[in-house]
C-alpha cells in the first residue's frame, strides 16, 4: 500500500530536486580426433524432419514422407492420390516457423518464400504408364512423379520407411547429418542425408548438402492405393528438379512470424564466373531498387543502392546471395554405415553419355536453370517439371523464351544430337563430345540479347566493365513464375542407384556463396571428412550467468578429453548496446556480414577484426542516402560481429578453474554492464598448419564455431553435457515471442541460447533504498537497450528490486500513468514497455517513480525522462 501523505512529501521533494537539476538516483554502475565421416553415435529413431541449424546456413528438411503437410498436400488425410510430391527444404508452406535459408546463421532475414526449396523426380516412360497413371490424374501419361503415399508398397517398413533426426556424427560437433528414407510410386527407393559442417573456417560451415539416392525396385505403382501394376521395370529417365522461390528479403519476427521487405531488387539467375576455378550458379541476391535499372540502364553515381536489405527504409548493407546447386551424380546409393562410401564411386552419365553436371571449363553445362509461368510444380504437371529440369537437352525450352513457354520445341537439341523424336529422350542418343547443348535459359546472352535483365556488380561475373556484360541471365523475381534448376535425365535399370547430390548456400556476396559451394564440392570428393584436413577442435558446452555484483560468468566444460590436442579457450561476446555502423566511412569499407566468415582469426584480445574483413561491393556508391539511425546501424546480435575478450592457454586455465553446476571453468566478464543484452561463446582453438576448399589456412590455429552461443545445445540436455540431437528447439533462439518459446526458468529456455541480459539477482529488502536504479536515464528514441530494427522495442529497465513490490510511475501532475505489482519475483529486474495504463504509448517528458515494498513499509521514490 502507498502511504498518501507521505508520498506526496516525498514526491515534492523529488520534483523540487528535479527542477533544481539536481538527481534522487544512484547513477547506474558499468562494470568496467575421430573423422566425422565414420559415425561413431549411435544412430537415434526418433522420427522428425531435418533441423540444420548448427552451422552458418539455417535450412529444414522435409522428406517425403513427413508428418507435417507442406501447404498443398496434407499426409494425415490418408487419400493416396493426395501423397506428398516433393522433398522440401524450409518450412511446410503454411508460415514462417522453420529455418528457410538463414544466412548468417541467428540473424531475422530470409531470401526464401514460406514454400521453401522443392525438390520433384519427375519420371519419364516412352511407352507411357497407361490407365493406372491417369487414374491419379496427370495430364500426359509419360510422365509421373516419384512420390510417397503410406500406402506404396514398402511404406511402414522400417529399413525403407525411416526418419532420423539430425544428430553429431561424434562429440566433436563438427558434422551434423540427417536421414531419411521412403518409397515411391514409381519403384524408386529413395535414401536422403543432409550434410552440415560447424567450424567457420574457409565457408564450410556455410552450406547444407543433400544426398539423394535413388533405387529401382522395378515395382510400380503408379496410383499409390498398395497394388502393384508393374514388376521388374526399368526406368527410362528419371530427372531432378529443384523449384523456388526468391523473395528478397523477407523477415522473421520475434513471434517467428514474417514482414515483407519489397523494396529490395529481387534478382534472381543463372551466371557463369569468368574464371573456369570458380562456380556456375543458379543465385538471387539483393540488387539495387528495380525502378533504378528500367530499360536495362545503370544506376547513375550515388544510386547505387547494392545489397541493401530493403529499398524503401534501407534497413541495411548485407548484400547476402544465396544458391541452390547440383554437385554432380554418382553410381550407387548412400550406405547407412559409412559415410564416405560414394566417395571414390563412378559418376553416374546422363542418359546422353555425358558427366551428370560437366567438369572444368565445361562445368554447369549439363544443369538446367528455367523461368517459366504457370503451376509447374503441380502435383499433376510432371511434364512440365520432367521438361523443365532437362531443358537444356531441347532444341529451345527456355534458350528464346521467358515466362512464357508455350512455343517450346521438345526436339533434340540440335548441337549436340544428330537426330531423334521430339519429346523422347530415350530417342535421343549420345551426345557430342565437347560441346555445349544450348536449349535452356542459362546461357541466354550467347543466343539472346538482353538476357542479363538486372545489372551484375560483380567482377568476377563480368566480361568488362558494362554491369549488363556477363554470361547467363538475370531477372527481377515477380510472384507468379516458377524457378527451376535441375539435372539429368537418367536411366535406371531394376536394381541400379543414383546418388545425386544438392547444395543450397548463403554468404556474402558472390565471393562466400561461390566459396560455400567451393567447401561442399571438397567435402563430398573427401567423403564427408573435413577433419582429416580441418581437425577443429570441440564447441565446448557451455552456459551464462549473472553475478550477484552485476557482471556476467560464462561456464565451460573441459574438452580436452574429447581432443587432447586443444591448446586453449577463447571467449567471445557481442553486445547488443554497441551499436556499428555498416560503413565506418567509404574508405574504411564494410563492417556488419563483412566480418562474419573471417573474424575468428583474431587471436589475441584487442585487436581488430577488421584485419579480415572481407571487402564490401565497390560499386556501391549511395552513401549520401545510407544515413541516420536506422540505415546506417545495426546492433550486434547472436549472429555477430563478435570480440575477443580473453584468451586462455591449456597451461593458464587452472586459474579458471571453477567445477559449479556440471562446468570445470569460469570466465567473470567485469565489462559486463548490469540491464543490457548480451551473446557469449567460448571456442577451443587449436595451434598449427592447416588447409582446406581453399588451400592453406591463412592463420596459425583453427578453432570450434560460435553454435554454443548463450549456451545453445540439444533439447532438454542437463547442464555441462554436450548434446547429440541438432540445437533446435521449437523456434529460432531470437523469436521470444514466439507462442512456443521455452519457459523462462526451463533447461531449454537456456539450451535454446537465447539473448541473455545481466540481471541482477532480487535485492534484499534493507539494501533497495541504496540499490535501486533506472536505465537508460534519460531515455532517447532509440535507447541503447532497444532493438533497432524493432520499432516497437521501446522500453525502460527498473534494476536491483526486491521479491515483492508495488511500481507506481506518475506524471508531473500527479497522475497515475502506470501501476504494477510483482511478488516473487525470480530475478532484481522489471522491465516497463513505455505503455500506460490504458494501453497508450507515453509521451517525452519527466515522469516519477515510487517503490514500495516490505508489505508497504518502506518506498523508494526517484525520477526519469522520456525524450522522443
Amino acid at each position: 500500500m502507498i502511504c498518501y501523505k507521505q508520498f506526496t512529501r516525498t514526491l515534492a521533494a523529488v520534483l523540487l530536486l528535479a527542477l533544481l537539476g539536481g538527481t534522487a538516483l544512484p547513477a547506474m554502475a558499468q562494470k568496467s580426433d575421430t573423422p566425422s565421416s565414420l559415425l561413431t553415435k549411435t544412430m537415434p529413431t526418433t522420427e522428425g524432419d531435418g533441423y540444420m541449424v548448427a552451422g552458418d546456413f539455417w535450412n529444414t528438411v522435409k522428406p517425403m514422407n513427413t508428418t507435417t503437410a507442406n501447404g498443398v498436400e496434407d499426409p494425415n488425410r490418408g487419400d493416396p492420390i493426395n501423397g506428398l510430391h516433393w522433398l522440401t527444404l524450409g518450412p511446410d508452406g503454411t508460415n514462417w516457423l522453420e529455418p528457410n535459408g538463414l544466412w548468417p546463421g541467428g540473424y531475422d532475414l530470409t531470401s526464401n518464400w514460406r514454400d521453401g526449396t522443392r525438390l520433384t523426380f519427375p519420371v519419364f516412360e516412352a511407352d507411357g504408364w497407361g490407365d493406372a497413371l491417369r487414374a491419379s490424374g496427370d495430364t500426359d501419361d509419360q510422365y509421373m512423379f516419384a512420390y510417397y503415399t503410406p500406402n506404396v508398397p514398402g511404406a511402414g517398413d522400417p529399413a525403407r520407411d525411416y526418419k532420423r533426426p539430425a544428430r553429431f556424427t561424434d562429440d566433436t560437433r563438427t558434422h551434423l547429418v540427417y536421414e531419411a528414407g521412403w518409397p515411391t510410386t514409381a519403384g524408386l527407393d529413395f535414401k536422403i542425408r543432409a550434410h552440415q559442417f560447424t567450424p567457420n573456417e574457409q565457408n564450410v560451415n556455410d552450406f547444407v548438402a543433400i544426398e539423394v539416392s535413388m533405387t529401382n525396385t522395378g515395382v510400380v505403382d503408379a496410383n499409390g492405393d498398395g497394388t502393384p501394376e508393374l514388376q521388374d521395370h526399368a526406368i527410362d529417365a528419371v530427372a531432378a528438379s529443384a523449384w523456388l522461390i526468391p523473395s528478397i528479403s523477407v523477415r522473421i519476427r520475434q513471434n517467428s512470424g514474417r514482414s515483407n521487405r519489397f523494396g529490395a531488387g529481387r534478382t534472381m539467375g543463372y551466371l557463369n564466373p569468368t574464371d573456369d576455378t570458380d562456380y556456375p550458379l543458379f543465385v538471387y541476391y539483393a540488387n539495387v531498387p528495380p525502378n533504378r535499372t528500367d530499360g536495362r540502364t545503370v544506376p547513375a553515381e550515388g544510386d547505387r543502392l547494392i545489397g541493401v536489405n530493403d529499398g524503401r527504409v534501407l534497413e541495411g548493407y548485407t548484400d547476402v546471395w544465396n544458391t541452390v546447386h547440383w554437385l554432380g551424380a554418382k553410381e550407387g546409393a548412400i550406405d547407412d554405415n559409412n559415410l564416405g562410401a560414394l566417395a571414390g564411386a563412378p559418376d553416374k552419365q546422363t542418359l546422353f553419355g555425358t558427366h551428370p553436371v560437366g567438369q572444368g571449363s565445361q562445368r554447369g553445362w549439363y544443369t538446367s536453370a528455367t523461368n517459366q509461368d504457370g503451376a509447374l510444380h503441380s502435383p499433376n504437371r510432371a511434364d512440365l517439371a520432367f521438361w523443365s529440369s532437362t531443358a537444356t537437352w531441347f532444341e529451345d525450352y527456355g534458350r528464346t523464351l521467358q515466362s512464357n513457354f508455350d512455343n517450346r520445341d521438345l526436339a533434340p537439341n540440335s548441337d549436340v544430337f544428330s537426330g531423334g523424336t521430339a519429346g523422347d529422350v530415350t530417342t535421343f542418343g549420345q551426345a557430342t563430345p565437347g560441346v555445349r547443348p544450348s536449349g535452356d535459359h542459362k546461357f541466354g546472352s550467347l543466343s539472346e540479347a538482353g538476357a542479363i535483365g538486372q545489372p551484375v556488380w560483380e567482377d568476377a561475373l563480368l566480361n568488362s566493365g558494362d554491369f549488363y556484360d556477363a554470361v547467363g541471365f538475370t531477372q527481377e523475381y515477380t510472384f507468379g513464375q516458377t524457378v527451376n534448376h535441375g539435372m539429368g535425365p537418367f536411366g535406371l535399370e531394376v536394381g541400379e542407384s543414383v546418388t545425386v547430390v544438392f547444395v543450397m548456400a548463403g554468404g556474402f556476396r558472390y565471393e562466400g556463396v561461390n566459396d560455400a559451394v567451393r567447401a561442399a564440392d571438397w567435402a563430398w570428393q573427401n567423403g564427408w571428412d573435413i577433419r582429416s584436413d580441418l581437425p577443429a577442435p570441440p564447441a565446448p558446452e557451455m552456459k551464462v550467468e549473472s553475478t550477484t555484483d552485476g557482471t556476467a560468468v560464462v561456464r565451460w566444460t573441459d574438452v580436452t578429453g574429447i581432443d587432447p590436442d586443444v591448446d586453449g579457450y577463447k571467449v567471445w561476446r557481442a553486445a547488443q548496446f554497441q551499436r556499428q555502423s555498416w560503413f565506418p566511412s567509404q574508405e574504411e569499407g564494410a563492417n556488419g556480414f563483412a566480418l562474419v566468415d573471417n573474424y575468428h582469426r583474431v587471436h589475441e584480445v584487442g585487436a581488430s577484426t577488421k584485419q579480415f574483413a572481407d571487402e564490401g561491393n565497390p560499386y556501391f556508391d549511395a552513401f549520401g542516402e545510407f544515413a541516420g539511425d536506422t540505415q546506417n546501424f545495426y546492433q550486434p546480435s547472436e549472429w555477430g560481429p563478435y570480440e575477443l575478450i580473453a584468451k586462455i592457454p591449456v597451461g593458464e586455465v587452472a586459474q579458471f578453474n571453477d567445477p559449479t553446476g556440471g562446468y570445470n571453468f569460469a570466465f567473470e566478464d567485469e565489462e559486463a554492464i548490469t540491464g543490457f543484452t548480451y551473446w557469449y561463446y567460448v571456442s577451443a582453438y587449436k595451434e598449427g598448419s592447416f588447409s582446406g576448399p581453399q588451400g592453406a589456412v591463412p592463420v596459425g590455429h583453427i578453432e570450434s564455431s560460435n553454435f554454443n552461443r548463450n549456451g545453445r545445445n540439444s533439447p532438454d540436455v542437463a547442464d555441462g553435457q554436450i548434446g547429440d540431437i541438432t540445437p533446435w528447439i521449437n523456434t529460432y533462439p531470437f523469436a521470444i515471442n514466439a507462442s512456443d518459446y521455452p519457459a523462462a526458468g526451463t533447461q531449454n529456455f537456456k539450451n535454446i541460447g537465447g539473448p541473455f541480459t545481466v540481471t541482477p539477482p532480487a535485492a534484499p529488502v534493507d539494501q533497495v533504498a541504496d540499490l535501486v536504479t533506472v536505465t537508460p536515464n534519460p531515455y532517447k528514441i532509440t535507447g541503447l537497450n532497444d532493438e533497432r530494427d524493432n520499432p516497437s522495442s521501446h522500453n525502460i529497465d527498473f534494476l536491483n528490486l526486491p521479491e515483492n513490490f508495488t511500481l507506481t510511475i506518475i506524471d508531473v501532475s500527479g497522475q497515475i500513468i502506470f501501476q504494477e505489482t510483482i511478488e516473487g519475483a525470480t530475478n532484481g529486474k522489471y522491465t516497463w514497455d513505455m505503455f500506460s495504463k490504458d494501453g497508450v504509448e507515453v509521451a517525452s517528458g519527466l515522469y516519477i517513480y515510487h517503490v514500495s515494498f516490505d508489505g508497504g513499509d518502506r518506498e523508494v521514490v526517484g525520477h526519469f525522462s522520456i525524450l522522443r
